[in-house]
């Protein structure tokens, strides 16, 4: 164990002797472990982004639309289509084994104004039994609408953080009344703020939510409807059948005919968003790896020069005793130090880029990145550098020693 540690400080003091060139050397290793790492943050960043915007529409709900949630279809085949209605909602509740609860969500667009300040804001109408359904957020002062308010058509409504914001500046909206589309409604609840999400649509922030019944009383000329139906995670495939079938049925469907809306998921954005994030790592991986093959080319190439400039040395070593094993593990040790030189620079770089955007972008460093980088580089520098110590392990003594 004495022998193999003084052969890789042997191995060590050659690298700093030429440090200048084992900086150019590893270079291209500093890339390429730059361009991974940043890679593998990036999408491990997204990934949790992504799955916060999820949190929005929920494992556990499904939303029947006029639309798909997909990009791939032609919009003119559904343009046509007839708008969804509370009537099915009827069949749902009537025949369903797999739907616990169900709501209608109403949806456009108004003007919003409060004191001098004004903006467009998007409404949705819904039952009260909505509370239950939130996910990714929750009434954090005041409280959701009552089933007597909805009854009654009442003209309250619950805000979401980002609107709390626009209008109050942070300040308790809760009983402070604007204005939408010309008529005051009262605010009684405020949800809690989720952020920016990555799915559009993916957040409550920007939302006005108030009664479908008040929604139908002064905002019925506009907007569109979906139904909003909740069931168990695990029983989400199951039921989303099951509904379609009921729809099939609620709009007297003929066995041949095609369906004329749309049964959603929270798990359509998923397929979507996988296929993207494959391409993106993807590529990534493969500028990652042609940088790696060619920096251990690189580190190859100077090992072989450095066996060649130190014949002389392998020979007297070996004529001082020094076996095989020892001028091996002597160049090994310096290969993989110019492989770990590159790669640490590489995760300094990818630190200090990280902490650069962390406020501008969601980047996070995992600390994981140091120990799969550190392997990457022994792998990398064992490789290359095992022909190179090979070929001077075996050097002749005698030879070597002749050489000039």
């Amino acid at each position: 164990m004495n022998s193999i540690f003084k052969n890789i400080l042997i191995g060590l003091a050659a690298v700093r002797t030429n440090l200048t060139r084992v900086i150019l050397t590893s270079l291209g290793l500093t890339i390429g472990i730059f361009t991974v790492s940043i890679v593998t943050a990036g999408v491990s960043s997204i990934d949790k982004e992504f799955d916060k915007s999820m949190e929005y529409f929920g494992n556990d709900k499904i939303y029947v639309g006029t639309w798909p949630w997909s990009f791939d279809f032609d919009w003119w085949q559904y343009r046509n289509r007839p708008k969804i209605d509370e009537d099915s909602l009827e069949y749902i509740t009537r025949y369903s084994t797999y739907v616990t609860d169900i709501s209608i969500k109403k949806s456009t667009w108004t003007r919003g104004s409060f004191s001098n300040k004004s903006s467009f804001l998007q409404i949705n109408g819904v039952y009260p039994s909505y509370a239950e359904m939130l996910s990714g957020t929750k009434i954090v002062n005041g409280r959701f609408f009552s089933q007597n308010e909805w009854d009654l058509q009442r003209r309250v409504i619950v805000v979401g953080g980002t609107v709390r914001d626009g209008f109050f500046d942070g300040e308790n909206p809760i009983g402070k009344k604007i204005r939408l589309g010309g008529v005051t409604f009262e605010i009684i609840g405020e949800l809690k703020k989720q952020g920016m999400g990555m799915v559009p649509g993916g957040t409550l922030d920007t939302l006005v939510i108030m009664p479908s019944s008040t929604f139908n009383r002064i905002l019925t000329r506009w907007g569109f409807a979906e139904l909003v139906l909740k069931t168990k995670p695990e029983d989400m495939s199951k039921a989303k059948e099951e509904v379609g079938m009921i729809m099939r049925l609620a709009r007297k469907l003929k066995p041949g005919e095609n369906d004329n809306f749309a049964v959603n998921s929270a798990d359509a954005y998923q397929t979507q968003f996988d296929a993207i994030k494959i391409a993106i790592a993807g590529m990534g991986f493969l500028v990652t790896g042609i940088s790696l093959v060619v920096s251990a080319i690189g580190i190859m190439n100077v090992m072989f020069v450095s066996v060649r400039e130190r014949t002389r040395e392998i020979g007297i070593r070996k004529a001082m005793g020094a076996t095989n094993n020892n001028i091996l593990v002597q160049f090994l040790s310096e290969a993989v130090a110019i492989s770990i030189i590159g790669g640490s620079t590489g995760i300094i770089l990818v630190k200090l880029i990280t902490v650069a955007l962390s406020s501008y972008l969601p980047v996070e460093f995992n600390l994981l990145l140091i120990f799969y980088t550190f392997m990457v580089c022994v792998f990398i520098g064992v490789s290359a550098g095992m022909i190179p110590a090979r070929t001077a392990a075996n050097l002749n003594p005698i030879d070597a020693l002749r050489h000039e």
